[in-house]
């Protein structure tokens, strides 16, 4: 391991600094997106997820993302700003344009990451890209 180039992985960051393949990302969430059974997750605790984001008194509008985004339970729910799956997901984006999320309405678990980071507070246009196909072929299906 390079010590001197991938200092970063060894901050301590409270909700952050996880590193993961896509494959993994996918993985994890899509036990959040079945029975949970892999992660000891009770039926309740499933529901909660899924369950819609209760708004805070203010609304949802993100300074810092700049837009109304929500979220519930420490993740993400679908918005207008940051749309994907149905209105159960249930994800987070990650630093550059990762993003990952649980659909337990289609049982699908999706994870993205990327080599270079990016810039875009809504979401990578390629994972958005790749996004939007998922949603097609889901409503074909």
């Amino acid at each position: 391991m390079d010590t001197q180039h991938v200092y970063a992985r060894n901050l301590e960051v409270p909700s952050g600094g996880a590193i993961a393949t896509a494959r993994a990302l996918a993985r994890l969430y899509s036990v959040f997106a079945t029975d949970g059974s892999d992660l000891s997750l009770s039926p309740e605790t499933l529901t909660q997820l899924g369950a819609a984001a209760v708004p805070p008194s203010l609304g949802f509008h993100d300074e810092c993302l700049k837009g109304n985004v929500q979220f519930s339970l420490g993740f993400m729910k679908p918005s207008e700003s940051w749309p994907f799956g149905s209105a159960r997901a249930f994800g987070s984006p990650g630093a550059g344009g990762a993003f990952g999320f649980a659909d337990p309405s289609v049982q699908v678990g999706y994870g993205y990451v990327t080599s270079q980071m990016g810039t875009s507070l809504t979401g990578d246009p390629r994972d958005v890209a790749l996004r939007k196909a998922l949603n097609s072929a889901l409503s074909r299906a």
